[in-house]
């Protein structure tokens, strides 16, 4: 191997690892918003599974479908689980009705849009 092909593998190698290390980086200062993002989303279906079933629920019966609802990212060991069940619920209903899944049904009560 020549000198200019050994700075060159040198230079490559080194650029490589700038981009991996930038886009780890990157994965690691949006992870909290991912969490939440699949949290959401995950209570959202357990929810929905609800209203297959069921023609109308109750905030109360939402924050009993929703605890202890857990998510991770398959390459991290942080976790994210809904421990205040009254305290999700509320921006679980926010999602709900923003994705337009759910519409109001009365007090304190939604049904599935349909």
């Amino acid at each position: 191997m020549t000198m200019w092909q050994i700075i060159a593998g040198v230079l490559l190698f080194a650029a490589v690892t700038a981009v991996l290390y930038v886009w780890g980086l990157k994965k690691t200062l949006d992870q909290q918003e991912d969490l939440t993002r699949a949290l959401l989303n995950a209570c959202g279906s357990r929810v929905l599974k609800y209203l297959k079933k069921h023609d109308t629920i109750t905030v109360r019966e939402i924050e009993r479908q929703i605890a202890g609802v857990t998510v991770r990212q398959f390459w991290s060991r942080k976790r994210l689980t809904v421990q205040a069940p009254d305290k999700v619920s509320g921006q679980v209903i926010g999602f709900l009705l923003d994705q337009q899944y759910i519409q109001p049904a009365g007090r304190d009560c939604y049904k599935k849009k349909s």
